[in-house]
């Protein structure tokens, strides 16, 4: 039986983390590959956590922030019922200005600055956050491109990223004119 998003509790939370019934979005693999945070810190802050925020979301229910510590490392998860009674981890990072005061207090100026750039969430309603991404990953005729430092708005509820018209065009320019500062090696992995 499913639970509803009302159901979800923190214990039911620890023990699907304990018990490695969660699924991890391609936002939490993103932080996981650039170093940002390890699958055994998101155990670790979920195993000794507390929600410190429940986002509603009207077509995906109800999210639950959970702050934890991995050691003295505090670290934010953000959970929800992925719907076939596994825990899906939605984001995991490491709180810091100027979006928190510290980490159980968001900043009001950071809130205001971000809200005023980039307004709210088209899909869902959520904050956006004022983020600048290591890696903006762009593909242009079967080509991979790696653009760094990209500076975008990243919806604290279902993920969703923005980045300005300047933004876009400063990026189609620098691939359309090939204005590369270099390049790197690119890993390829089969998993099987």
């Amino acid at each position: 039986m499913l639970k509803s998003m009302k159901d979800i509790t923190l214990n039911w939370i620890k023990e699907k983390a304990a018990v490695g019934e969660y699924l991890l979005s391609e936002h939490v693999i993103r932080f996981l590959m650039g170093g940002k945070i390890s699958v055994q810190e998101i155990e670790n802050a979920l195993s000794n956590g507390n929600v410190i925020e429940v986002h509603q979301n009207p077509m995906r229910g109800n999210c639950s922030l959970v702050l934890g510590y991995s050691g003295e490392k505090p670290v934010h998860v953000m959970c929800a019922d992925a719907k076939n009674n596994r825990l899906a981890i939605l984001f995991a990072y490491i709180p810091c200005p100027p979006i928190w005061e510290n980490p159980e207090n968001r900043s009001k100026s950071g809130v205001n600055r971000m809200n005023e750039r980039f307004g709210k969430c088209f899909f869902c309603g959520g904050e956006i956050k004022e983020i600048t991404v290591g890696n903006f990953d762009y593909r242009f005729e079967g080509q991979l491109y790696v653009i760094k430092k990209v500076p975008a708005g990243l919806c604290q509820q279902c993920g969703e990223k923005y980045i300005s018209s300047d933004t876009a065009r400063k990026i189609n320019m620098k691939v359309g004119t090939g204005a590369y500062s270099g390049t790197e090696n690119v890993y390829v992995l089969e998993y099987e």
